[in-house]
């Protein structure tokens, strides 16, 4: 549960720093109390020295501590001062200074104790909120926001910037975050940046090894949207289980570029990347979590000693996707699985070793696999408890009851394999497929360029006359002519008997 842990650590400092929620004739006790219970509600404990002014409040001596004891690691905030001004129209500006550090002390078992010293920047950031108590909006703006490492300990001894360092920096930064407590807290963000960067090195004194990665995005975007019901704690994992956590949200960029370099005794192996655009989408509650990221005009090179000769490649797109059941249920729930890549085209000099003599077609080669059904989960996997015991005996963590294969393409070197179809399946019957539960169903297969390929892979010396002859037995075992020249095509069944047939030819 680490990284929920840290992503809310990372939600609240966003908030902090960002912005808040909003009132009518607000004050800026009010402002001050209404952070102070976001905090909180992220599992963040608060001090601070309050000092009533004559238009508003003074906040010093404020540090903002989040601990994880199954990381053995905690987050601590230390700001100077946050001036909050009442502004006479019901809204409130806040002030912070231009720096303000970012403690990490982690020391998880068995391994090496750091503490790192972040230091968190701004320049001409604006702050503004407005609304009432429980329903506040944080509007902000800043030209330019950065995080860097500032000091480093590993094991009490000091790491100097050259030999790490890091910064991340973003220009014309514009957003607002809506907090709204009612029995729980609700909290909406919204930030956009012009752009990006990013620089990471270290430097092993003693030793050759050193590496380097840096890089930048145009048009970068994140909203999401947080639901914690009364009494949420993010230490606990049964939170999560218990029922009302919801997160959702978006992120992305536009124009990403990226350098990369690492230094061994053998020399350095560098490279660098491109991509069009990134989007990331992702949903969470008590009972399913879902990501979905996609990816545009990505290029790809690297070169090292240890490399006979340069990787380069393109893809015009690639995507992931994934949606899980997390929680216990009597009844199946939806679960779906995806991978592209599109488009995929290597360099003339790759080609050139597997195929001198250009016999195979060099199109854009394609993999794409889409996947949705159904399962019925035994355990909560939030649940420790249910996961130990799960551990512990063995047992079944759930059954599947259905699949569909909405899409299979994999078109390369001339060929081309398409399926789809669906089944259901029977977890009253494992014996009949060894302990698998019993499907029922067909799927649907076509193949266009086998038998052209087979005979270009002959002359290239790549497939003998018998191995060719053994895949063109198996594939007039399992399929028919199709509808054009060079063309198979197969229909897979599996009845309720738990009968194989292909093409309605009984093949178990």
């Amino acid at each position: 549960m680490g990284r929920i842990h840290r992503l809310s650590s990372c939600s609240a400092i966003a908030i902090i720093l960002a912005g808040g929620p909003a009132f009518a004739e607000l004050t800026a006790p009010q402002v001050w109390d209404g952070m102070e219970t976001a905090l909180r509600g992220f599992g963040y404990t608060v001090t601070a020295t309050e000092k009533q002014t004559g238009d508003g409040l003074d906040v010093t001596d404020i540090v903002m501590r989040f601990e994880s004891s199954e990381d053995d690691a905690s987050v601590e905030i230390g700001i100077e001062s946050i001036d909050l001004v009442e502004n006479g129209d019901g809204s409130v500006s806040m002030t912070f200074p231009a720096s303000m550090p970012i403690t990490i002390d982690a020391a998880p078992e068995g391994e090496e104790n750091v503490i790192m010293v972040l230091d968190y920047a701004n320049s001409g950031l604006e702050l503004l909120v407005s609304g009432e108590p429980g329903n506040l909006t944080y509007s902000y703006s800043a030209d330019q926001l950065s995080i860097s490492l500032a000091e480093m300990e590993i094991e009490g001894e000091p790491v100097l910037r050259e030999e790490a360092r890091f910064d991340f920096v973003l220009d014309d930064v514009a957003g607002s975050t809506v907090v709204v407590t009612t029995d729980g807290t609700d909290i909406t963000q919204s930030v956009e940046a012009t752009a990006a960067s990013y620089d990471f090195a270290f430097n092993d004194p003693e030793s050759d090894d050193a590496a380097l990665v840096s890089g930048s995005m145009a048009g970068v975007y994140v909203s999401s949207a947080t639901v914690l019901p009364e009494g949420f704690d993010p230490n606990d994992p049964q939170s999560l289980a218990a029922g009302g956590f919801s997160a959702q949200g978006t992120m992305g960029y536009a124009d990403g570029e990226m350098q990369f370099a690492a230094t061994e005794s053998v020399g350095t192996t560098s490279g660098t990347s491109r991509t069009g655009s990134v989007g990331i989408e992702f949903e969470m509650d008590d009972a399913s979590l879902r990501y979905d990221v996609k990816a545009t005009e990505q290029a790809f090179s690297l070169s090292g000693p240890e490399m006979p000769l340069p990787v380069d490649v393109k893809m015009a797109e690639s995507a992931f996707r994934i949606t899980l059941p997390i929680a216990e249920a009597d009844e199946p729930q939806d679960m779906a699985f995806g991978l592209t890549l599109r488009g995929f085209e290597m360099s003339d000099l790759l080609w050139n070793v597997i195929d001198p003599g250009a016999a195979l077609p060099r199109d854009p080669a394609t993999i794409a696999l889409d996947l949705t059904g159904q399962a019925t989960p035994f355990f909560n996997l939030f649940d420790p408890e249910q996961m130990s015991q799960l551990e512990a005996t063995g047992g079944t963590p759930g059954e599947l009851n259905a699949l569909t294969l909405n899409e299979l393409t994999v078109e390369a070197a001339g060929a081309k394999l398409g399926g789809s179809g669906a089944f259901t399946f029977e977890n009253d019957d494992l014996q009949t497929f060894g302990g698998f539960p019993r499907p029922n169903g067909e799927i649907n297969v076509t193949l266009d360029g086998a038998n052209t390929l087979i005979d270009k892979l002959i002359a290239m010396g790549l497939l003998t006359n018998e191995d060719a002859m053994g895949a063109r037995m198996m594939m007039s075992m399992f399929a028919v002519p199709g509808d054009g020249p060079d063309s198979l095509k197969s229909t897979l069944t599996i009845n309720e008997q738990g009968h194989v047939l292909a093409n309605g030819m009984r093949i178990q």
